[in-house]
């Protein structure tokens, strides 16, 4: 689907299928680290091996922080000093987000009763005693207090908490602030966010304050807002884009060298790993910007146009909710354990277990996207944002088209 607009060299398309690809990646990489890790007690080097590469799936979340910032920003200063900016913003993301994070606990909190959760999934009675948290978007400020993934099914909420904080508040500075000032804020807040982390590494009261607070994360959403902004320059997109195998390479090493340094020596985990954060952060924003860019390298753009891969990014929220839950349950029912007695123990049970959560979680969630949430998004249509900027965006990064915005 082409942006309107002419397209001008090194700009970008209004609808980018590569964007769909790399949400795939991003879930790709979560749904590993949830059903490769935390199953059982791994019985084989191999597979254990296999699992502690899988932990590093954590990094989906940065990506998700990172591309959620370039998108929402894009579309914010593409709508900026537009009619109903702030209200068509608020509404297309309350039909996006609510019905599937509501629904999820209205079902879970309200409607199962009591006595099939407690025979089935007790957990769930527990996470009712302390619902006040999850119903306002603060589990990551629970789980922070807590010092541990306390939570029963549904402690990666803690990721839709972060992001929705940023909704509240990023809009306002998209609003009044010039995009260079703009710039400058997503600079500033990231240099903040790693302070916090630097000092809650040495001071805090646990290791969770550094990964889940919303200060703390902001330097990844911050990072794609600032490459969203910098594209919508006077030069567009192609000074960025001809640099950006260079900054790769270099961001990449980076991140290499100082997990290898973390590996070797631990004692300095409180300084390198805050800063290994934001490197990533900054690796993912080039990432994004690489595969984006109308010359980005062919292979590239093959593979994040991959048919899978882009499904998995079509109904990638869906995924993240869901998916935790089935790993939650499929942990509680050990059925690990039941492949080790099927096929017997070996990375190929391990394989199996993890192919049987991700397709249970497909499954829920093209039925939920299809038969509930695309309801809501047809009621989008009324919420239309309204782009002012449609010049500077031929030149740099054409407004995404309707379904770009129902899936970010």
């Amino acid at each position: 689907m082409s942006a309107s607009g002419s397209e001008q060299p090194g700009s970008m398309r209004g609808h980018i299928p590569e964007l769909d690809g790399i949400r795939g990646l991003a879930i790709g990489g979560v749904m590993a680290l949830h059903f490769l890790t935390n199953m059982a007690a791994l019985q084989s080097p191999l597979e254990r091996a296999v699992s502690k590469l899988a932990s590093y799936g954590l990094w989906g979340v940065d990506l998700f922080f990172v591309l959620s910032g370039f998108l929402i920003t894009g579309i914010l200063y593409d709508a900026k000093g537009g009619a109903r900016y702030f209200r068509s913003f608020y509404m297309r993301r309350t039909l996006r987000i609510f019905p599937l994070y509501y629904g999820v606990l209205a079902l879970t909190m309200i409607v199962i009763p009591r006595d099939f959760l407690a025979r089935y999934a007790p957990g769930f009675l527990e996470v009712r005693e302390i619902q006040g948290w999850l119903w306002p978007y603060l589990t990551n400020f629970y789980l922070a207090g807590e010092g541990e993934f306390s939570i029963p099914y549904v402690s990666h909420f803690w990721t839709l908490a972060i992001e929705e904080h940023f909704y509240l508040f990023w809009p306002f500075v998209v609003a009044f602030l010039s995009r260079t000032a703009a710039m400058r804020a997503c600079v500033a807040l990231s240099l903040i966010a790693l302070s916090l982390r630097l000092w809650f590494s040495h001071f805090g009261p646990n290791e969770l304050y550094v990964q889940i607070l919303t200060p703390c994360r902001l330097d990844s959403l911050c990072a794609g807002a600032w490459f969203a902004l910098a594209v919508r320059g006077p030069e567009g997109v192609k000074p960025l884009g001809l640099g950006a195998l260079r900054w790769l390479i270099v961001l990449a090493s980076s991140v290499v060298f100082i997990s290898v340094w973390h590996a070797a020596d631990p004692r300095w985990d409180a300084t390198l790993l805050p800063l290994r954060t934001t490197l990533l952060s900054l690796f993912f924003a080039v990432f994004i910007l690489f595969s984006a860019w109308n010359e980005g390298p062919a292979p590239l753009k093959s593979l994040l146009r991959a048919r899978w891969l882009v499904m998995l990014g079509k109904y990638s929220y869906g995924l993240y909710v869901y998916h935790g839950i089935v790993a939650y349950i499929m942990h509680e029912r050990r059925t690990l354990a039941w492949l080790y007695e099927l096929v017997g123990p070996g990375v190929l049970a391990l394989f199996a277990n993890a192919l049987l959560g991700v397709l249970i979680s497909v499954v829920i969630s093209v039925a939920s996207y299809e038969f509930f949430e695309v309801r809501f998004l047809h009621l989008k249509k009324w919420f239309e944002v309204a782009e002012r900027r449609r010049g500077v965006v031929a030149r740099a990064l054409p407004a995404p088209t309707s379904t770009e915005r129902d899936r970010s």
